[in-house]
């Protein structure tokens, strides 16, 4: 099943310069992506947010080939808002919602397992100091 989405990607990071670039590098790396097509885009100017942060942010209409490129889109580019208007319905198969869990699953997971590592070797490091 396609999907049409509408969604929002943020950067945020300094100076303002590395912020407009870093949207360009997200902009230009999705263009590239298989089963993701851009529709619509409308990039925010990075505006100055507290202690030297800038922040920018696009806005975009996408097609997404599945639900499991909708998932990929998702825990890669993190968008921080995600609206469907494809159907009012979402109908899939029982196997790509079944790959789709798994992949989200997978997923959770690893950032689990790096977390976990970080609050490993964070300890590690408090003890030691």
């Amino acid at each position: 099943m396609e999907f049409s989405i509408r969604a929002i990607v943020e950067v945020l990071g300094f100076p303002q310069q590395h912020v407009d670039e870093v949207m360009k590098k997200v902009i230009e790396k999705l263009r590239k992506e298989e089963g993701i097509k851009i529709i619509k885009e409308n990039v925010a100017v990075a505006e100055k947010m507290k202690q030297e942060m800038f922040s920018s942010f696009v806005e975009l209409e996408l097609k997404i080939k599945d639900l499991a490129k909708l998932n990929y889109f998702c825990f890669h580019y993190l968008p921080s808002s995600v609206e469907i208007f494809s159907d009012e319905n979402v109908i899939t198969s029982r196997r790509e919602f079944t790959n789709y869990l798994n992949d989200m699953l997978a997923t959770v997971h690893e950032y689990n397992l790096i977390i976990a590592n970080l609050n490993a070797e964070i300890k590690k490091l408090k003890e030691e100091v």
